[in-house]
């Protein structure tokens, strides 16, 4: 199953293939350039449109805006072409990246972040400490910790075709 990840959950737009990813910081511009965005992406990665099978979209947490943005991109594009659509946790698509206790931290506005903790073998991660909001002084991490990294877009396509598989099509944003 050809999965398309996007994430517009942080400050980074991501996009994901099984065997492509890109992310480009915007900070709050996500819908101004995901269109375009996507556009050179899926054509550097020889892929077409209509030959995704699925839509996975990075549910958080984060940025109210930016979740809305990225969540009815997807939306939009799965029900345009005709194919499934599931959310996928942003934060554990950054664990993704390493191996072993990962916890992952992006700052938000006030002092205040969102975290979690995943223990990560092979492809899989298990949760720890799941995402919840924080004050940044008062995160106690463990393990290696990540800081305002974007998810990896590859990581996103798998857990995407993973749920799709199984059959969730959980959409809801993550908002904490």
């Amino acid at each position: 199953m050809l999965v398309l990840a996007l994430d517009t959950a942080t400050s980074y737009l991501v996009l994901g293939l099984p065997h492509a990813e890109r992310a480009v910081r915007l900070e709050r511009r996500h819908a101004e350039v995901l269109w375009s965005e996507l556009e050179a992406f899926l054509q550097q990665a020889g892929v077409e449109l209509r030959a995704l099978e699925g839509i996975a979209v990075g549910r958080g947490p984060g940025s109210y805006t930016g979740l809305r943005v990225g969540i009815a991109a997807g939306l939009g594009l799965a029900r345009g072409l005709g194919v499934p659509i599931t959310g996928i946790d942003t934060l554990e698509a950054v664990a993704l990246r390493y191996q072993g206790l990962v916890t992952v931290v992006h700052r938000t506005r006030n002092e205040l972040c969102y975290t979690a903790c995943y223990a990560v073998e092979g492809v899989q991660a298990q949760i720890v400490h799941p995402p919840q909001r924080a004050r940044l002084a008062e995160v106690q991490p463990k393990g290696l910790v990540t800081i305002d990294e974007p998810p990896s877009g590859r990581a996103l396509a798998a857990l995407g075709w993973a749920a799709l598989k199984a059959r969730r099509a959980e959409v809801e944003p993550l908002y904490l």
